[in-house]
């Protein structure tokens, strides 16, 4: 087959067929017509299929995301321990009521990070009518819980006061993509600048302290 052709959609090739039968008429539904199936050359269950292998690829940034802000300490305080004292955040005799209070926030981070990405994922489908799926980076995360907040809190900037900027920043990009200065700002910046960027991000990351700083 000629390269320069794109593939025939399954309801196409296999047209007596329950698949293809089935493909077609969503393919001919307002669910097909609002995301272009048929002009996309693809079918309902090719995108289920990629939808599904997109998820099973993502997945794990559940666990990895709420794992590392968690590391942050986050809402958790020295106020949470039993014993409080400067030392009871960190090993390595972590005191059982903060330890318990980690386990929380770290449920509840799972919680937020799958919310964040429905919701996100929801969008750029739903309006921006685009196969794709949007998570929090695995690099940013790393930067805001161990050289922004630190180890269990060890930073000079405080969980709350981390994820107000957060916020700003977020309302700073949105902003910015709104009248277009998003892309010119970032074509304006070196490709490599770019690419080794998020290298060094992870390589500080690897570098965070494990234990309170003595």
């Amino acid at each position: 087959m000629d390269p320069s052709q794109s593939p025939l959609p399954l309801a196409a090739v296999y047209p007596s067929s329950c698949l293809g039968r089935f493909n077609s008429a969503v393919a001919k539904c307002r669910l097909g017509q609002y995301f272009k199936l048929s002009q996309r050359g693809t079918n309902f269950t090719t995108e289920l299929r990629a939808g599904t292998a997109t998820f099973l690829t993502m997945a794990y940034i559940l666990a990895v995301n709420a794992s590392i802000l968690s590391d942050s300490g986050a809402t958790c305080s020295i106020s949470d321990c039993i014993n409080p004292s400067p030392t009871c955040r960190f090993p390595p005799a972590v005191d059982p009521g903060y330890s318990s209070c980690l386990s929380r926030a770290r449920r509840d981070l799972i919680v937020a990070t799958a919310a964040a990405s429905i919701i996100g994922s929801s969008i750029m489908g739903l309006l921006a009518n685009l196969p794709l799926a949007l998570a929090p980076g695995m690099g940013a995360n790393a930067y805001f819980a161990y050289s922004v907040v630190g180890f269990h809190g060890s930073g000079h900037v405080s969980y709350s006061a981390a994820l107000a900027a957060v916020f700003l920043e977020g309302l700073l990009f949105l902003l910015l993509s709104v009248v277009g200065l998003r892309s010119r700002l970032a074509s304006l910046i070196p490709r490599p600048v770019r690419c080794s960027s998020a290298a060094g991000i992870v390589r500080q990351s690897i570098r965070r302290p494990c234990c309170h700083p003595a």
